[in-house]
C-alpha cells in the first residue's frame, strides 16, 4: 500500500495513507493517514514509523477526535506488513 490509490471509508468520512522516508531526523521508512473528507478536513490523524536502526515500530496519533477501531486496526496492520524492512 503505503500511497493509497482509494480513499478508506469510515463512518462517513474519507482517509488516505502516504508512505515516506525519514533520514533528516530519524532513520526509516513511516505511513501517515490523513482524514481528507468531508470538509473541514481533519489533516494527518496517525502516523506509523520503522526505525531503520532499532527496527522498532512506533504509532502516534495526532488527533483528539475519536476514529473508528476498525480505521485503526486496518491502519496498524497494514503498515506492520507494507512498510519495509531492511534486510
Amino acid at each position: 500500500m503505503g500511497d493509497s490509490e482509494e480513499p478508506w471509508e469510515y463512518d462517513g468520512r474519507y482517509y488516505t495513507v502516504t508512505g515516506f522516508s525519514d533520514v533528516d531526523c530519524r532513520d526509516g521508512y513511516g505511513w501517515e493517514l490523513e482524514d481528507v473528507a468531508p470538509l473541514p478536513n481533519r489533516g494527518l490523524v496517525l502516523e506509523a514509523f520503522l526505525d531503520g536502526t532499532s527496527l522498532g515500530f512506533t504509532f502516534r496519533a495526532f488527533t483528539d477526535q475519536p476514529l473508528p477501531l476498525a480505521l485503526v486496526h486496518r491502519f496498524v496492520t497494514e503498515a506492520a506488513n507494507g512498510i519495509p524492512r531492511a534486510t
